[in-house]
């Protein structure tokens, strides 16, 4: 399974997980690309892939089809993809709305959810596992200590790749003098 895939799966549960639970007018968004244009100002959950773990060893399964003359070869590698979910939103200690630490901590709920075990399980993909919330500070364009909280979630998924090569029905061989 390619990488929009899987964000193909996962990205609408967030949008309409964080939506049921009152989180209105949140953006989720790809994080790093390219056509970056300075900080958010609105409420951001952003994720990124951090990589992918090859999982055990490649299966092999070969097919002839003797009426096409052909070899079909199956290769299935597990994988373990690995995406990271943060959010972006500027705290005012007046405001009592939610927090960038509360977009993220529903994120991780949402990735929990059965519905969202179900419906990836579905698509052929699995969650592994949703890690801890982590709440990491900086200074921002302001120079105002902002939080940047985020968590880790794995997706497995098979890739499957299919070659085919023509098979040879017949072998004729001469021997010839030298």
């Amino acid at each position: 399974m390619l990488d929009n895939e899987l964000i193909l799966l996962f990205r609408p549960l967030l949008i309409n997980g964080l939506s049921s639970a009152g989180f209105n007018n949140v953006v989720v968004q790809q994080g790093y690309q390219p056509t970056a244009q300075g900080v958010p100002v609105d409420a951001v959950v952003s994720f990124f892939k951090i990589g992918d773990h090859r999982f055990g060893t490649r299966s092999n399964n070969t097919v002839y089809d003797l009426d096409e003359e052909e070899m079909i070869t199956t290769e299935i590698q597990i994988y373990e993809t690995t995406f990271q979910i943060s959010a972006l939103l500027r705290q005012i200690p007046t405001d009592i709305s939610f927090t960038a630490s509360d977009l993220v901590n529903e994120c991780a709920r949402i990735m929990n959810t059965q519905n969202t075990v179900d419906a990836l399980n579905e698509n052929s993909v699995g969650v592994l596992r949703v890690s801890e919330v982590r709440n990491i500070y900086f200074k921002d364009d302001r120079d105002q200590n902002e939080a940047s909280p985020s968590f880790d979630f794995v997706l497995t998924h098979k890739n499957i790749y299919k070659t085919t090569a023509r098979i040879s029905t017949g072998v004729k061989f001469n021997i010839y003098r030298v």
